[in-house]
């Protein structure tokens, strides 16, 4: 457009001259030719400008869905392909810095205290969790990630505690996101897909803590291991988003997989989770699924473990205020028989369920109150009594100064069944969550 312009201006200056060459004055024809001439010079040049100012913003917008793009990869894939993001948004954009990775760190500090002052775990400042988490397009149809945590850990045993910084690799694999027939391979370490808390690293958390049913038959910190991850978009006549995912990965990981048997257990395990994602209306969404493993409890072939799950999400949206209200209702059932051998010789075939209840509302921008309710049983503990359970009741509060940076304060009431008696526990935690650098996706029912 800027040749344009000029060929009009000399265009302007040529007619000009010849006029004046011939002797005339400006005929009003002549005039008015000119005066046009000129008038489209100018209109040109207004085009220009916004021609500049619309590629500016385009750029803009290629740099924002690029970032929400790579973001969205990794912890929270499955959140991201139900919020229809699709891997290799950034090379397809021509984003120019994809032989870097994107890099970030999350920190999660807490502190708590406790009627229980024989529990050292509680009473004290600690260091929850650092994430560093590294991710980038290998090829146009393969991003990498790179996870590594370190954090405290508190063993206790007797009324004598010690602490331990834990490092170890979070997630580390390769995913194939483009293969044909909407199919797409992770293979590497990778959070199991099983149900819908343990695809959540510490800090995307609803709540301070687990549920304990989640603790109590996949871990801790969730199942996390090793192997391949098949996922497929299940075609169907009603065009509903369907979602198949079958694993096959290593029967270990000692407190990271709490329902295997450890290093030298039978491998290999067996994973898998069927999704429906379903819109209801322009301002609710509804997820269900359900889950099965299976896995040896040691080396011996016909020692096994069976682990079933469901899990419901549903997300509903204020249409009047859709950024400042929201209700999360969210919960999951485990249900597991597996063997259990004695140190002493022997083994024992254990039945156990576990469950719980979220609530989440959103009543402002950045606040929202969480009540949850947790119930499990024991389906790996040696030695208990075969009605021994746990149970707890929490509530929480959750303030987002920004994007990068959350407090959340919690209260939880815990009882311990055990051999015919109980223990009464309440806790009070704090926590504080932030993000330094790529900011990621949040989880789709953070209303963010």
């Amino acid at each position: 457009m800027v040749r344009v312009a000029s060929f009009g201006v000399v265009c302007i200056a040529l007619l000009g001259a010849a006029d004046v060459a011939l002797g005339g004055t400006g005929t009003p024809a002549m005039g008015e030719l000119l005066e046009e001439m000129r008038r489209m010079s100018e209109r040109v040049e207004v085009l220009e400008e916004e021609r500049e100012v619309d590629q500016s913003r385009i750029r803009e917008l290629e740099d924002h869905l690029a970032r929400l793009e790579s973001s969205s990869r990794g912890g929270n894939e499955a959140d991201a392909v139900s919020a229809g993001w699709s891997d290799g948004l950034a090379t397809a954009l021509g984003q120019g810095n994809l032989l870097n990775p994107e890099i970030t760190v999350f920190g999660d500090l807490g502190g708590s205290l406790s009627t229980d002052g024989d529990d050292k775990r509680f009473n004290r400042f600690n260091l929850r969790e650092f994430e560093l988490d590294f991710r980038a397009a290998v090829t146009p149809w393969a991003d990498g990630a790179l996870i590594v945590a370190a954090g405290e850990h508190i063993e206790q045993e007797g009324g004598e505690a010690e602490i331990h910084t834990h490092f170890h690799v979070e997630e580390g694999y390769l995913n194939f996101h483009t293969l044909p027939y909407d199919l797409a391979l992770k293979a590497g370490k990778f959070r199991a897909a099983f149900g819908r808390n343990n695809l959540l690293h510490t800090h995307d958390l609803p709540q301070v803590t687990r549920p304990l049913a989640v603790e109590a038959f996949l871990g801790p910190e969730g199942l996390m291991t090793i192997g391949g991850s098949l996922g497929w978009i299940v075609p169907n006549p009603w065009e509903r988003y369907v979602e198949l995912i079958a694993e096959v990965v290593n029967s270990d990981g000692g407190e990271e997989s709490q329902i295997f048997g450890g290093a030298n257990a039978k491998n290999p395990a067996l994973i898998s989770h069927l999704k429906l994602f379903e819109d209801i209306g322009d301002w609710s969404f509804l997820e269900v699924g359900g889950s099965f493993l299976f896995g040896h409890t040691s080396d011996d072939a016909d020692s096994r473990a069976y682990l079933l799950g469901l899990d419901g999400t549903y997300l509903w949206r204020d249409p009047k205020k859709p950024d400042f209200r929201s209700l999360l209702l969210q919960g999951e059932l485990f249900w597991a028989t597996n063997d259990w051998e004695f140190e002493e010789g022997g083994v024992e075939r254990n039945d156990s369920i576990g469950f719980y209840a979220l609530g989440q509302y959103q009543f402002a921008e950045n606040w929202y109150a969480g009540l949850r309710y947790d119930y499990t049983e024991y389906p790996n503990l040696e030695y208990h009594d075969g009605d021994d359970s746990e149970w707890a009741l929490s509530s929480s509060i959750s303030w987002y100064l920004s994007e990068f940076l959350r407090l959340r304060l919690e209260y939880q009431h815990r009882r311990f069944e055990w051999f015919g008696d109980h223990e009464d526990q309440d806790n009070l935690m704090l926590q504080l969550s932030f993000a330094i650098g790529a900011h990621p996706a949040h989880p789709y029912w953070v209303n963010r």
